[in-house]
């Protein structure tokens, strides 16, 4: 099952830790086996953490995220490859990104050889982001294409750098966002989420950027986000 959750910021700050944990523990009923986090800091350095067990065991450690600009975190329910094995734990490498994903690649036996992948763990969704790296474009169209090779409902966030970037991909599995002065957040469940939760539009994928001390979304649309309204139009 899984689940994950994400910020980017709307104006520099960073995210609001209290709020985070809540994330973290409510995004834990969909998982308990391992607990992963990336995040850009306001020096444009991507950090990565992964542990094995629920997340209620690290919400001290989400303290390192209090300068994030971009963040993206990982609740898993381990479905292939054991969370004993840190490789095996989200987020995985994506090129120059780093990705989370809740859900199955249900083909990702035929991607590996299809494509003469070569993955280092056991964990399917590894192959997500070596997928992306093998095929050109912007992140969007790169998901985007990944996504449409897999078979199984899913939701991906993921960040980048130079500028800011937030990944989300939804198709099937839930995602909501909100926002409040610090930021959107998003998670797959709207429980902790701040003012009016919308749900990310099935079928789904965009990239939110902070540039220039804004928040926009980045590059051309490709099917995108909101139920009602367009992510960089969203009011708190």
């Amino acid at each position: 099952m899984c689940g994950v959750f994400g910020f980017i910021t709307r104006e520099g700050k960073g995210p609001d830790i209290a709020r985070l944990r809540r994330l973290a523990l409510r995004t834990q009923t969909r998982g308990e086996h391992a607990f992963g986090l990336a995040w850009l800091n306001h020096r444009g350095i991507i950090h990565t953490y992964k542990r094995q067990g629920p997340a209620q065991n690290y919400l001290d450690d989400l303290e390192q995220c209090r300068n994030a600009v971009v963040l993206v975190g990982h609740c898993r329910f381990a479905t292939h490859g054991s969370p004993a094995d840190n490789r095996n734990n989200h987020p995985h490498p994506a090129g120059r990104g780093e990705i989370v994903h809740n859900g199955v690649v249900f083909n990702h036996d035929h991607l590996v050889r299809h494509y003469s992948l070569h993955p280092q763990s056991q964990c399917d969704s590894e192959i997500l982001g070596l997928l992306m790296k093998r095929c050109s474009g912007t992140v969007a169209q790169r998901a985007a294409w990944t996504a449409n090779q897999t078979l199984g409902d899913q939701a991906i966030l993921g960040v980048w750098r130079n500028p800011a970037r937030l990944l989300i991909v939804r198709r099937g599995r839930p995602l909501c966002f909100g926002y409040d002065p610090d930021g959107c957040y998003l998670a797959s469940l709207p429980e902790g989420l701040p003012g009016k939760v919308h749900g990310v539009a099935d079928g789904s994928t965009c990239v939110m950027a902070y540039r220039n001390g804004q928040l926009v979304q980045d590059g051309q649309q490709i099917t995108l986000v909101p139920e009602d309204v367009q992510l960089h139009h969203v009011n708190p």
